[in-house]
C-alpha cells in the first residue's frame, strides 16, 4: 500500500513493515498473552508421588540384596533377624520418617503451585543419597563386610525405605501437601 512517501505492507511472518525512504521499520504485533509450559515442572502433590515412587523402588532394590541372604542365612544364623529388626527399627523411626516429615513439610511450605520434579529432595538430601549408594557399592564391591552382615542391614535398611515411601505415596493419596498448615494467630480469633 501507498501512503503519502511511505509503503506498507505485510510479511510473510505477519509482522508489519513500513519502507521510509530506504530504511524499513518492522513492528511486530503485540504477542497475546501466552502461558509458558515448563516442562520439568509439577504439581506440588505430584512431587510425593514421584518421591515415593523412587523411595520404594530403592527399598525394593536394597531389598533384593538383602532378603535373599536373609534367608538364605537364617536357618544357620538366627541372630541375624533380630538384628535385621533393630536396624529396621532404628531406620524407620529415627531416620526415614523424619525424612518423610521434613520433605512433606518442605513442600507444603513453598508458594509455588509447580515446582521442578527433582525438588522432592533438597540438596543435602541428594548428596546423603549418592553417598549412600556409592558407599553401599563400594562396602559389597570390596568384600570387606560379609555376607551376614549385609544380609540384617541391607534387609532391616530396604524394608524400612520400602515403608517410608508408602508413606509417600499416602501423603500424595491424601493430597496433604496441598493442605496449608493453620495460622494460628487467625484461629485465636
Amino acid at each position: 500500500m501507498f501512503k503519502g512517501g511511505e509503503v506498507t505492507g505485510s510479511t510473510a511472518s505477519g509482522t508489519h513493515a513500513r519502507l521510509i525512504g530506504r530504511v524499513r521499520v518492522a513492528r511486530v504485533p503485540q504477542a497475546r498473552s501466552l502461558r509458558i509450559v515448563r516442562v520439568a515442572h509439577v504439581p506440588k502433590n505430584r512431587l510425593m508421588l514421584i518421591a515415593g515412587l523412587v523411595w520404594c523402588a530403592a527399598g525394593a532394590m536394597v531389598c533384593m540384596i538383602g532378603l535373599p541372604l536373609e534367608f538364605g542365612l537364617a536357618p544357620s544364623h538366627l541372630i541375624l533377624l533380630p538384628l535385621a529388626a533393630g536396624i529396621f527399627v532404628a531406620f524407620y523411626f529415627l531416620v526415614f520418617s523424619r525424612l518423610v516429615r521434613k520433605h512433606t513439610g518442605r513442600i507444603r511450605a513453598r508458594a509455588e503451585d509447580r515446582l521442578p520434579f527433582w525438588h522432592f529432595f533438597n540438596a543435602s538430601s541428594w548428596a546423603v543419597m549418592a553417598v549412600m549408594m556409592g558407599g553401599g557399592l563400594a562396602l559389597r564391591l570390596s568384600h570387606l563386610m560379609p555376607d551376614w552382615m549385609i544380609a540384617f542391614f541391607y534387609s532391616g535398611l530396604g524394608v524400612a525405605l520400602f515403608l517410608c515411601g508408602v508413606r509417600l505415596l499416602g501423603v500424595f493419596a491424601r493430597k496433604d501437601v496441598l493442605a496449608l498448615p493453620l495460622d494460628r494467630s487467625r484461629a485465636d480469633v
